[in-house]
């Protein structure tokens, strides 16, 4: 190879690997929010025919993945709770989007999202919890599974539980409210990435 190589065949190697690999996968992220940001918002959106990207998204995102981010969707989901679709629905309409993604150049590296409601409809997601927007769970556990560059990441939402929850990680927040794909260009370009 005439890439980075480390021979991890002892235990020292091995040791070491752990803890300079880390360093050296190290990268920004972004934290979207999904309702308002990559789609519009109709209200408990959960079937690929009916999800509507809004302008400038798959530029934007093809954009991010170029400039090799980390791209994370955190996502509240109290339609699971009202008993709007199941967690299944969910999952299958994100399997979509992924591929979907995956078939335009765009990398979504994980998505996190809170079934969990106060009111809930579904007493197994009747709860208050920090994994919900305005809590900062669903990002503080993409901190502790992928090795982050707090720093330069940030957060774009459309709400202001959005913007609390990027402030408790204390990440730069941005509202979406120009075009994605310029909201883009503007936070990278400020962030010298």
């Amino acid at each position: 190879s005439n890439d980075f190589l480390i021979d991890i065949g002892t235990k020292s190697n091995f040791d070491y690997a752990n803890k300079f690999l880390i360093k050296r996968l190290e990268k920004p992220a972004v934290f979207l929010d999904r309702d308002g940001v990559i789609n519009y918002d109709f209200g408990y959106v959960h079937k690929f025919n009916n999800f509507k990207f809004k302008k400038g998204v798959l530029t934007g995102l093809r954009n991010l993945s170029r400039k090799n981010l980390y791209i994370f969707i955190v996502t509240n989901q109290a339609g699971i709770a009202k008993k709007k679709f199941s967690e299944q629905d969910f999952q299958l309409l994100h399997k979509k989007l992924k591929n979907f993604f995956t078939n335009n150049n765009i990398f979504i590296d994980d998505i996190v999202y809170c079934p969990f409601h106060k009111n809930a409809t579904d007493k197994r997601y009747k709860k208050n919890s920090g994994f919900r927007k305005p809590g900062n769970l669903m990002i503080e556990s993409l901190f502790k599974k992928w090795p982050i560059n707090r720093n330069k990441s940030f957060m774009i939402g459309d709400q202001k539980t959005d913007s609390i929850a990027a402030s408790k990680s204390n990440l730069d927040f941005y509202y979406t409210k120009e075009r994605f794909d310029r909201l883009v260009f503007n936070i990278l370009k400020k962030k010298n990435i």
